[in-house]
């Protein structure tokens, strides 16, 4: 189980130990766990300790201490905050948590604080492009089609999009197949693209032991650029055998190699469900994940058993996963019914059902729904954007903005 860390910060000790005291006896206690402190030096000193490791979820400080405190680096660490106010301040009253009031309804105000939305790591240092997988614990919750649309609307933004099919049965063929051309004329070698890309890898990575080389960090030749779907493809591999023989390493290779060749923006990154290989090398690789839930008892219960089986397997994924991750409900129909399987856990955004799908008769439409290409320019948005503002800062890219309307 995830516990959620909050560090509280006033001058008044009477105040923390009643805090403390209540949470201690509160059906929350195993849920979140406080760090108090009084005094500035050591607070400071222990943020400072907090660098490079497991920061906390939540900083709640009296306003001197928290005005020095985000002066001193913690307005850039990521870190959520709430100033414990008496009301006389000049702050957001998002960010304003009134001291004196009940302290179930202080708990209440810390935990739904602590279960905001982080801003998610996006590119490392002086990579420029995103890789984004779609990924879910539970077979038919849309993925292919959430790849699709986000290919699309990255595409009609103006980035230069990848499109990546890693399924052992690829299911995009129906809907692409008329768009896969380049200048109006078949490319027979592009067709064989992926498979030759993937080979030229492994002959590289052994003719040059444990560095991956290939003679030129490009994809011209390897993709076929897509019309309909404002992006460059893979043709699916005609041969499932060589799909099905990918390795971890084989796609953390392949997907590190297309980041690097500097072609793109974006690649959208999109699998099987479950602990394959290729899904792996997916959920190590991509600088942010879009996990796809359904609202119903199943696909609930999927996703909490993937998290409670890499909680217990493999902690650093299962960290890395929840900090790149945005869960998205798909599917969505006026509210979401169901019990999320840990409450720690927050949905950061939804997608909504389209009936026509059901009986799909022309590959077209399923690229065409106003409704979800709206909401999944929003979700790109949300993903890209972020990763823009923070390159903006640092002074690495120049674009303008993009999803103005």
């Amino acid at each position: 189980m995830i516990v959620l860390k909050a560090v509280l910060v006033s001058k008044d000790r009477d105040y923390i130990s009643a805090w403390l005291d209540y949470v201690q006896g509160s059906s929350s206690s195993s849920n979140v766990r406080f760090t108090a402190f009084s005094q500035w030096d050591s607070f400071k000193e222990h943020m400072n300790e907090q660098e490079g490791r497991q920061m906390p979820d939540l900083v709640i400080a009296e306003p001197e201490f928290l005005n020095n405190w985000l002066s001193n680096g913690g307005e850039t660490s990521g870190v959520p905050w709430l100033m414990l106010s008496e009301g006389m301040e000049e702050v957001d009253e998002a960010k304003r948590l009134m001291k004196y009031q009940p302290l179930p309804t202080l708990l209440d105000a810390v935990m739904h604080a602590c279960r905001q939305p982080r801003r998610k790591k996006n590119q490392r240092p002086g990579q420029e492009t995103h890789a984004i997988g779609v990924v879910s614990a539970s077979g038919g919750s849309g993925k292919t089609a959430v790849a699709l649309h986000m290919a699309k609307q990255l595409g009609l933004a103006g980035y230069a999009v990848l499109y990546l099919n890693l399924e052992t049965l690829d299911s995009t063929l129906p809907f692409l197949e008329k768009g896969f051309s380049r200048n109006g004329q078949r490319n027979p070698d592009a067709e064989t693209g992926l498979s030759r890309l993937l080979y030229d890898l492994k002959v590289g990575r052994k003719e040059s032991g444990k560095h991956l080389q290939v003679e030129t960090k490009s994809v011209d030749g390897y993709v076929m650029r897509h019309e309909s779907l404002k992006s460059d493809v893979f043709w699916p591999l005609s041969n499932r055998k060589e799909m099905l023989q990918m390795t971890r390493d084989d796609t953390s290779n392949l997907l590190r190699y297309l980041t690097d060749c500097g072609q793109y923006d974006a690649l959208i990154l999109d699998g099987d469900s479950g602990w394959d290989a290729r899904s792996e090398g997916v959920l190590d690789t991509a600088d942010s994940l879009v996990w796809l839930i359904e609202d119903n008892i199943s696909a609930m219960h999927r996703w909490g058993q993937w998290l409670q089986h890499a909680e217990r397997t493999r902690p650093d994924l299962y960290e890395s996963v929840l900090d790149r991750a945005s869960f998205v409900v798909n599917k969505y129909r006026d509210s979401v019914v169901n019990t999320l399987p840990r409450p720690d856990l927050h949905l950061d955004a939804v997608l909504p059902y389209i009936p026509s799908w059901n009986q799909l008769s022309q590959e077209e439409v399923m690229l065409s729904s106003p409704i979800f290409q709206r909401e999944v320019k929003r979700l790109c948005a949300m993903l890209v954007q972020d990763g823009e503002e923070e390159l903006k800062q640092t002074g690495r890219i120049q674009k303008v903005d993009r999803w103005a309307l």
